[in-house]
């Protein structure tokens, strides 16, 4: 008997949590000896491929500027800020090619850049054993996903003539973000920005049709109300410093060719703004996934699994303590119970490794 929307979807967020959970060894992925920054045949590929337009130019326009306002224009209560490239014939919300039976679900997921949504969302999309579309933005069978730097306000060239980061709420466009996010909720179809990676430029809009389930990932899914309000659940990945300077050494020093050093002014720059914009938002978070160091130290983890008490899925839980032994160091396993902002939860905790 095929199974409920619901009772699908929770599966899978569980089967991602639990392997996120697990895979305590991630801090340090091994990469090839042959491998290097150089060496593009070792790059990896990132888990949740985006593409911009193949005749991706800059658009010259910075927000806020007289030239980029004489461009801009509204539709149907929208502004469209003319640095996202759009085009005469777009409209931000239209209706769908084909309507829903039922409104989607719409997860969303919180975190610092290089903190663990990819890998999260690989997991998600494998749980449901989703085909994804080549493209820009993820679209399988029953799951898209979205990724919420398409809604930087700026193009890379902006941002240095502004001097502020994405992280900060004024290079973001909230107000369409908000509004695209009903619209998807509702079953409309949305001409949906695109920021791309490869050449930080704002690529034209793309078309997204509804689907059953939408993830939508960035530094801000939970930071506007409007679009917090769409949420059907809410997942913050909680990286305490020290963890996320080793995945961001492992990611950036193998993929982007960075220093050490590099890396670490990186995070130090991005900190009062990650602090101001994105780490209150897991407050709001239905679920949190924490990581912090070993009590054996480094490069082994402590994970959490903080779930608020009374979520509208099922939360995830153990019959008893466990500890895992065969491999060194093992793992220990429990729960308990703990307050978590002011609102009751409850914790699964992992610290070690298991060999999986």
């Amino acid at each position: 008997m095929a199974r409920s929307r619901n009772s699908v979807l929770s599966w899978a967020i569980a089967s991602g949590a639990i392997c996120l959970f697990g895979h305590v060894a991630f801090i340090a992925p091994r990469v090839p000896s042959s491998a290097s920054p150089g060496n593009a045949a070792h790059r990896r590929l990132p888990a949740v491929a985006r593409f911009g337009a193949a005749n991706s130019v800059p658009t010259g326009l910075v927000y806020p500027s007289p030239e980029e306002a004489e461009k801009t224009r509204e539709v149907d209560g929208i502004t469209l800020y003319s640095t996202h490239a759009w085009t005469d014939d777009m409209k931000p919300i239209l209706d769908p090619s084909k309507p829903l039976e039922k409104a989607p679900v719409i997860i969303g997921v919180a975190a610092d850049s290089g903190c663990g949504k990819s890998t999260f969302l690989r997991r998600v999309l494998g749980a449901l054993g989703t085909e994804v579309e080549p493209g820009h933005t993820a679209i399988g069978e029953m799951l898209t996903v979205i990724c919420l730097d398409d809604y930087h306000i700026n193009d890379r060239a902006g941002r240095k003539a502004t001097g502020l980061s994405a992280l900060d709420a004024k290079e973001n466009d909230f107000a369409l973000m908000g509004a695209q996010i009903e619209a998807l909720k509702q079953g409309k179809a949305v001409y949906k920005p695109i920021y791309n990676h490869d050449t930080g430029n704002k690529d034209p809009p793309e078309l997204i049709e509804p689907n059953k389930v939408f993830v939508v990932e960035g530094l801000h899914p939970i930071y506007d109300e409007k679009a917090r309000k769409q949420l059907d659940l809410a997942i913050y990945i909680d990286i305490v410093n020290e963890v996320k300077f080793a995945w961001k050494v492992q990611r950036d020093v193998a993929e982007r060719g960075w220093t050490e050093e590099q890396v670490e002014a990186d995070i130090q720059k991005r900190l009062p703004d990650f602090a101001a914009y994105v780490d209150p938002q897991k407050k709001d978070a239905d679920v949190i996934l924490r990581y912090e160091p070993s009590d054996q130290g480094l490069p082994y983890l402590k994970v959490k699994l903080i779930q608020k008490k009374g979520s509208a899925f099922p939360a995830i839980s153990l019959k008893k303590d466990l500890t895992l032994t065969g491999s060194k160091p093992g793992a220990i396993l429990k729960q308990y119970d703990e307050d978590w902002f002011g609102q009751p939860a409850t914790v699964i905790e992992m610290d070690g490794e298991i060999d999986m």
